[in-house]
């Protein structure tokens, strides 16, 4: 594992030329460049805004700023994992021709997609500066929470991107699964109107964890009525099944990584 550390970071430079290669593609021929990625949760925003704070009611304030705190940390994975599940496929040409470690790849869709997770942040703290959201007090922690989730960010995508190789299917399934994690985390609702003898099924899903976090250092910073942060087991559970879920992705992507030429 160390050794495979080294030899990425000796290859440092085609990570970076991958990422912006990423970069550049997504963007390419695009007037509004990096605006495009704050569209898709804009208008999610708005349309859940409307339909559970008009249609619904229900009855969260400032609903709009308490959905985007979680949906956009969600789609930092959510995109991660559904442009990284044919990843090495895509790159078949580079992976043919040169030898280089394959892990690269993925890394690069992940980091892509953060570099746009940096700037949509960016954007979100405007909002809340706007609103007089006092987001800086806990901002601290926000670091330390982006570097825990990458890890469950890339410990997917090495999954998806290593398995999409063998089962072409699975592509296809991305965007189902996905759309059941997402609603399956708290974000368009609190975790508070789950029945608590079902909070713990949602609790395996160590999303839901971090959605909590990111709400604590953006959202309910602001109003007293907020339950606090996760509890030191629950914070607890979410990192073991973060490492564990980067492990297995690591370990099947290592595995399946030498089969990835003839299969392509």
């Amino acid at each position: 594992m160390f050794s495979n550390v080294k030899t990425l970071f000796s290859y440092r430079e085609l990570l970076f030329s991958l990422t912006k290669k990423e970069l550049k593609v997504k963007y390419r021929g695009s007037v509004l460049g990096f605006f495009w990625s704050l569209l898709n949760p804009i208008l999610t925003m708005l349309v859940y805004t409307f339909v559970f704070s008009i249609v619904l009611r229900g009855g969260i304030e400032q609903f709009a700023v308490f959905l985007i705190c979680a949906l956009l940390p969600f789609n930092f994975l959510s995109n991660s994992v559904n442009y990284g599940a044919g990843c090495i496929i895509s790159n078949g040409n580079l992976v043919n021709k040169i030898y280089f470690p394959r892990e690269i790849i993925p890394l690069s869709i992940v980091l892509s997609n953060l570099v746009n997770f940096f700037f949509e942040l960016a954007a979100l703290f405007i909002v809340l500066g706007v609103m007089g959201y006092r987001f800086y007090i806990y901002l601290y922690l926000l670091p330390v929470l982006i570097f825990i989730q990458f890890f469950l960010v890339v410990g997917m995508t090495f999954l998806v991107s290593a398995l999409n190789v063998f089962f072409r299917d699975l592509q296809h399934l991305i965007t189902i699964i996905m759309m059941v994690w997402f609603f399956g985390t708290p974000i368009i609702y609190p975790l508070s109107m789950v029945p608590e003898k079902f909070q713990i099924f949602l609790k395996i899903n160590p999303m839901t964890i971090y959605a909590d976090y990111y709400r604590n250092i953006f959202y309910y910073v602001k109003y007293q009525e907020s339950a606090g942060f996760p509890s030191t087991l629950d914070t607890l559970m979410a990192l073991g099944i973060t490492v564990l879920i980067f492990f297995i992705g690591y370990f099947v992507f290592k595995r399946l990584e030498p089969r990835f030429a003839e299969e392509i």
